[in-house]
């Protein structure tokens, strides 16, 4: 694997600063997919995760942080992003940081967990309610050479997913020493 990096791009007189903090995931056929899926969604999968409350609410640093997981038929990026003040930007660098190596070194609570699995099964089942996004979800899984009846398995999937198996994953893949980070914004 290729040595993380730090990569600063300055815009003089940009108002804000774009945080991001890359990490490679997982392919969406590997085991540690759905323990992945659900912690990263405890990491920043919307407005009440860690992320968000940590550096938007608890801090004020920005109108918004999260993180994406995107899984492909190869491995995939995890992104955790935020825009904040210029002069806050190694600030919520750091808070990423410490959130990113939480995620993999500490068992979340299951109440937590349980939240958070809501969260992903609400937003799948609004994403199969229409012909098109059912369609789109068929055929991500064919792209991936997964079966279609993967998709009738995706609620018990993520339910399934045990505190430890989140934990073990996310050990596996959140590690900020190995990430890119990006910075752009007046310096």
């Amino acid at each position: 694997a290729a040595p993380a990096r730090t990569i600063v791009v300055d815009l003089p007189e940009t108002g804000q600063a774009a945080v991001s903090l890359g990490l490679r995931g997982v392919a969406r056929s590997d085991p540690d997919y759905f323990p992945l899926l659900v912690a990263n969604n405890v990491l920043g999968g919307g407005y009440s995760a860690r992320l968000n409350m940590e550096i938007r609410i608890r801090r004020g640093l920005s109108y918004g942080a999260g993180s994406s997981l995107q899984a492909r038929a190869a491995p995939g990026p995890i992104i955790a992003s935020a825009q904040t003040r210029n002069d806050a930007a190694v600030q919520v660098y750091e808070l990423m940081a410490v959130e990113v190596e939480r995620i993999g070194d500490v068992v979340t609570p299951e109440a937590e967990l349980t939240a958070r699995k809501a969260v992903l099964i609400g937003n799948f089942g609004r994403t199969i309610e229409t012909t098109a996004g059912l369609a789109g979800q068929i055929s991500t899984l064919a792209l991936y050479g997964l079966p279609p009846e993967r998709l009738g398995t995706y609620v018990s999937d993520v339910s399934a997913v045990t505190p430890q198996q989140a934990l073990a994953a996310a050990a596996r893949f959140y590690d900020p020493a190995r990430a890119d980070v990006v910075v752009v914004g007046d310096a």
